[in-house]
Parts: structure tokens; C-alpha cells; sequence
């Protein structure tokens, strides 16, 4: 009897590598390099644990973004009103109004997946051109806090987690 469990011992271990290799991998979380060479690296910005979207994030959009994006009783841009207190809705989980475009404005957690990220961040679009069009990119570190506010799940208001496991520090 102990031969046999010898064997089926000897048998686990010798699997155990390709068992491991066929396991499925997490991606980390932050990866800083641009995922192609027209986008911007925020590699060198320190990550932000905690993003306040009515304090941080809010206040791009009133600065940079809602010339265009306003609604003044018409439609705004791209029906996407970034004036407060709508332009969370209008954000977060909605498919762009652009027939063309595949991706959602803003996929919680997952920034390069969100289309807001890469509108912000990346020279050349799958789908229309750079934003805000027509004016000066935005700095690093605000397309960094976009990046850290998808990234924490997108919260509505303030994030209010104490320690969030997983985050890794840019670079």
C-alpha cells in the first residue's frame, strides 16, 4: 500500500508545474507604461489611494471640459454634460453617444478600458480626437487623478476606504 501512495505522490508534484503554469494570472492593477506610443506616461505622478470626485475630479471638467460639455437647455457635446451635479452620471457605466465607439466612458476600476481615460490620455483615438479638442492637453498629474479615480472604482463622492489591497505604486 505505501508504494502506491509513493506513486500518487510522486504523480502530484510532477503535475504541479503545468497545473500552476494553466492557472489563470492577475493582471496588476497600475501598469505606468502607455499602452502604445501616442499616449502619455504618468509613470513619474505618485498614485493617489484616495480621489473625492466632487473636490478633485469635478473641478478638471468645470476647468477643461465644460465649455463644450454644458448643457444650456440643448444638447452639449457628444450628450456628455460635465457640469455638476450631472456629469457623474453621465460618466460612469454609459456607452459613448458616438455610434462608432465600442468602449464605455468610464469602466469602474479599469481605466484603460474606460474611453474618457484614453480621450484624455493618447494623441492618436480609435474613435474621434484628443480631449478637451482644440486646447492644451491635460497636465500629467490631472489625467493621473482621472487614472487613480477610475481606478478606485470610480466612486460617486468621496472614497472612503482606509487601506485598499492591490494598489502598487506607479513605476
Amino acid at each position: 500500500m505505501r508504494p502506491v501512495r509513493g506513486i500518487v505522490v510522486v504523480a502530484l508534484l510532477a503535475g504541479l508545474p503545468l497545473t500552476l503554469a494553466a492557472w489563470p494570472q492577475q493582471a496588476p492593477l497600475f501598469d505606468p507604461t502607455p499602452w502604445s506610443g501616442d499616449c502619455d506616461s504618468i509613470e513619474s505622478v505618485p498614485l493617489r489611494q484616495h480621489v473625492n470626485y466632487d473636490t478633485d475630479i469635478q473641478p478638471i471638467w468645470s476647468q477643461r471640459c465644460a465649455n463644450c460639455h454644458v448643457d444650456w437647455g440643448e444638447f452639449p457635446e457628444a450628450d456628455l454634460d460635465l457640469n455638476p451635479p450631472n456629469s457623474w452620471y453621465f460618466l460612469v457605466d454609459q456607452a459613448s453617444s458616438n455610434p462608432n465607439a465600442t468602449q464605455i466612458r468610464v469602466v469602474p476600476g479599469q481605466p484603460r478600458q474606460s474611453l474618457l481615460f484614453t480621450k484624455l490620455n493618447c494623441a492618436i483615438q480609435d474613435v474621434g480626437l484628443r480631449m478637451p479638442r482644440a486646447r492644451p492637453d491635460l497636465p500629467l498629474d490631472e489625467q493621473a487623478l482621472v487614472h487613480d479615480w477610475i481606478l478606485a472604482g470610480a466612486p460617486e463622492h468621496g472614497d472612503d476606504t482606509i487601506f485598499r489591497g492591490g494598489f502598487q505604486p506607479r513605476g
